[in-house]
């Protein structure tokens, strides 16, 4: 009996894992038809205005086509050649609004909710932790003029990010980087560090103590940076998650979270302490 019970339970996840894959599926469809009305409205308003409109004036929505045939193919690669955890169904876990980028999250929403504006200076330097595609890093750059940097370990993801940079035109201030974090090693220490769930990953290409992950982001930092770090949901109301927190309070400074995505999600504002001398 337990294990037919246990068959038909997992039968029933591979039942709703199938239904989600096939809606995700479907909402990209829509989305790229989508984007075919938003070049097609934006051809037709070029077609009226010719006698105003230069050869490059629309290059931002014009170009659009191109550059998502570049992001399909390396979505297509991953599907045939990654053999790790795929997030979100194999598409991006971040959307990317203002270049009509599918994916689970929204990268503009998320920037707003964590305000992150009114945290980041042009002259940061930002490094994002567990990236994606390093849409955060991109939009941060985006918005603020900072420079900044993204790791992740899926290169198929990490070329997504840099097919959007070169778009943006903004390499010059956006670099990302296929690696693990434990392998990850900068010259030049960061202003402001981005942690947003990356602690473990689902993957399991990465798996450490919570204090050994915030020692190797202090080793990291500028005296005196800042560490957003977003929690898992698993980690809410988790005793052993705030006990490993307590335990940094020699190296980083804070004073409570704010509570995200429905209260699923912590986000604490930590700063850096620089080690006495």
């Amino acid at each position: 009996m337990t294990q037919q019970i246990s068959g038909a339970r997992r039968t029933l996840s591979k039942i709703k894992q199938f239904i989600r894959h096939s809606m995700v599926a479907a909402a990209s469809l829509l989305h790229r038809a989508g984007i075919a009305m938003i070049v097609s409205a934006r051809k037709l308003v070029r077609l009226t205005e010719m006698h105003t409109i230069d050869t490059t004036s629309d290059r931002f929505i014009i170009g659009l086509p191109e550059l998502h045939k570049k992001i399909r193919h390396e979505l297509d690669l991953q599907r045939r050649e990654y053999d790790s955890y795929s997030y979100f169904h194999g598409y991006p876990y971040q959307s990317l609004g203002i270049l009509q980028v599918f994916g689970e999250r929204g990268t503009e929403e998320r920037f707003d909710a964590y305000d992150l504006a009114n945290l980041i200076r042009k002259s940061d330097h930002v490094l994002d932790i567990g990236c994606n595609c390093g849409f955060m890093a991109i939009y941060a750059a985006f918005r603020t003029g900072c420079s900044a940097d993204g790791i992740d370990i899926n290169p198929y993801m990490i070329r997504v990010g840099q097919h959007c940079a070169d778009y943006l035109q903004m390499s010059d201030r956006v670099k990302l980087i296929a690696q693990s974090f434990l392998d990850y090693k900068t010259e030049r220490p960061y202003s402001v560090v981005l942690s947003f769930a990356t602690h473990w990953t689902d993957d399991k290409n990465y798996r450490v103590r919570l204090q050994d992950h915030f020692l190797r982001i202090h080793a990291m930092m500028e005296p005196g940076g800042l560490l957003i770090f977003e929690s898992h949901s698993a980690d809410v109301g988790n005793p052993e998650f705030y006990q490993a927190l307590e335990e940094m309070r020699g190296h980083f400074s804070w004073d409570g979270c704010r509570t995200m995505a429905r209260g699923t999600r912590e986000l604490y504002l930590m700063r850096q302490i620089a080690p006495s001398s």
